[in-house]
């Protein structure tokens, strides 16, 4: 099985051109960002709302693709057949929202160990 990346920090390295503080501030960015969409996100799929849910994407996507949060992105893109498609069966919502919760926090790990 092909293993997903929680980010690539050479994508990071590029956008700083060198620029070390510029680089700890995008980092602290995708720090802010990822907290900021578990907190949406898991709401959201608490409080079984799509609406929430929708925002929360939409609000993260650039980050996600910007910096290669694959394994993140993945349970994301994943999580919408499970909390649109499915109706929120609970079984489905709680794996994904375990899932989820795993990836953000080994993302959020990974990225106080730069």
């Amino acid at each position: 099985m092909l293993k997903l990346t929680n980010i690539d920090y050479q994508l990071v390295v590029e956008m700083a051109e060198g620029d070390k503080e510029f680089e700890a501030e995008l980092l602290e960015a995708i720090i802010n960002s990822v907290k900021d969409l578990r907190k949406k996100y898991l709401d959201g799929v608490l409080s079984q709302n799509e609406e929430m849910i929708i925002q929360a994407r939409h609000k993260i996507k650039p980050t996600l693709t910007l910096f290669g949060l694959e394994r993140l992105s993945l349970i994301i893109e994943n999580g919408k057949e499970t909390l649109d498609i499915e109706g929120m069966k609970s079984s489905l919502v709680d794996k994904h929202q375990e899932e989820f919760t795993e990836a953000v926090d080994d993302l959020l790990e990974e990225l106080s160990s730069f």
